[in-house]
């Protein structure tokens, strides 16, 4: 029998404790081992391998193209294993137990999109418990060890199973309660007047202005916030004027809660992505909520169609 290409076993387990944290500390805790022997690990299989996996910055690591790579298929190999332990030694228990769905997503869709949809979505997945948690990037479904994701981005991960789900058209968006009202605030250039709201960084409003072809002499002065709901609670307050989208802020908008003052939009840079982030005995679980996700992005997508129009829109919501 021809000899297998394997390497040390302690550094591959170490790798994956490592990489599943993206966390030296934490990987050390779970195998009862000092950080510097994961790090003297770890590098053992570098060696071996003759490639780096992971990149290390003051504070963290983080995995490298082809340590993400190579852990996509080695999680999967540890997950066999565990799963072909548990019925070879018995482990398994013979009751029937409820399976679980483990979801991330960006803060902003959890919240404004899934959330007031659970009830349906449950309905579609009757035997399965939903664990929701927030994530922001790939970095955090790892080390959450998330089932599947919801993501924005440009569908670079081709290590993941990622389906394209949709692509938001942005636009300002205010209360209705804003000082002025539609007078003070109908073309872009009227902008400069108000306090411009930013998400993570100054990127959005940046590239939406220079869309619209003006300018904001405070555009690097607003706050930037790290959570959608809380801008969206900012406007609402007439705190400031942010940027929406006809996805997560369509239901908002559609309430009343928030309007578009202008009619100006721009497709975003980035779309909504799915990504199974693993494989198991529940794919016919992934598919089942992949297949429920995309109908009911579809639909949506067809009753938010004013939103992207170039015009502004008021009060009124279009469909209920």
């Amino acid at each position: 029998m021809e000899k297998k290409n394997l390497p040390p076993l302690i550094a591959l387990r170490t790798f994956e404790a490592a990489a599943r944290h993206t966390s030296f500390k934490r990987a050390a805790e779970e195998l009862c081992v000092t950080p510097s022997t994961v790090s003297h690990q770890i590098q053992k299989l570098e060696n071996w391998m003759g490639v780096q996996l992971f990149r290390r910055l003051n504070r963290k690591v983080i995995l490298t193209d082809a340590g993400r790579t190579y852990f996509f298929t080695i999680s999967k190999a540890f997950e066999e294993m565990s799963t072909v332990t548990d019925l070879v030694s018995q482990r398994q228990k013979t009751t029937a137990r409820r399976k679980t769905l483990k979801l991330f997503a960006d803060a902003g869709f959890i919240e404004c999109w899934l959330g007031p949809r659970l009830e349906k979505l449950q309905s579609v997945l009757t035997d399965v418990q939903l664990d929701i948690a927030y994530g922001q990037d790939i970095e955090d479904y790892i080390r959450g060890d998330a089932d599947v994701a919801i993501h924005f981005g440009k569908g670079a991960w081709p290590e993941y199973q990622s389906v394209l789900l949709r692509t938001g058209y942005e636009f300002p968006v205010c209360s209705p309660k804003l000082p002025g009202g539609d007078a003070a605030l109908k073309e872009p250039s009227d902008l400069k007047a108000f306090t411009l709201l930013h998400e993570s960084d100054t990127s959005g409003w940046t590239n939406w202005l220079a869309r619209a072809g003006v300018s904001h002499p405070g555009l690097m002065n607003g706050p930037i916030f790290q959570s959608t709901q809380a801008i969206f609670n900012k406007v609402i307050a007439c705190q400031g004027v942010a940027l929406g989208d006809d996805i997560v802020a369509a239901d908002m908008l559609l309430a009343g809660e928030l309007i578009k003052p202008i009619g100006k939009v721009r497709k975003s840079s980035q779309s909504l992505y799915f990504l199974q982030m693993k494989y198991s005995d529940d794919n016919q679980i992934f598919e089942v909520f992949r297949t429920w996700l995309m109908n009911e992005l579809s639909e949506h997508r067809r009753q938010t169609a004013i939103l992207r129009a170039d015009e502004p829109f008021g009060f009124e919501p279009p469909y209920r």
